[in-house]
């Protein structure tokens, strides 16, 4: 059976917590979801190339750091994509990734 959400509510910025179709009620914090990222610039950033561009520039030495770990956690928006999937949008601007609810049910379960 796939994993249904029949309820999502935000906990401020702070994550999400799921309801089920299962009954099931998970939470997911803001770390979590932000550490788990799916969208492909975070992948390669955890050290998954499987998404890399063929003429990706050279990796700087310096690291440049444009946002606080605050704002990074600061879950701002949540938006339904299709009827299989959320959008959510960072305190940083980063809103890229694409949260399948299947991906957000394993999340739940490794959390927990």
């Amino acid at each position: 059976m796939t994993p249904t959400p029949i309820e999502i509510k935000r906990n401020g910025s702070q994550g999400l917590t799921i309801t089920w179709q299962d009954g099931s009620i998970t939470p997911l914090s803001s770390e979590v979801l932000r550490r788990e990222c799916p969208c492909a610039s975070c992948k390669e950033q955890r050290g998954d190339n499987s998404h890399s561009k063929p003429l990706t520039p050279k990796k700087r030495s310096l690291t440049i750091i444009d946002s606080s770990l605050k704002e990074e956690l600061s879950l701002k928006e949540i938006w339904g994509i299709g009827s299989y999937a959320l959008g959510i949008k960072w305190g940083d601007g980063h809103d890229s990734g694409i949260y399948p609810f299947t991906y957000l049910y394993e999340l739940a379960q490794k959390s927990a």
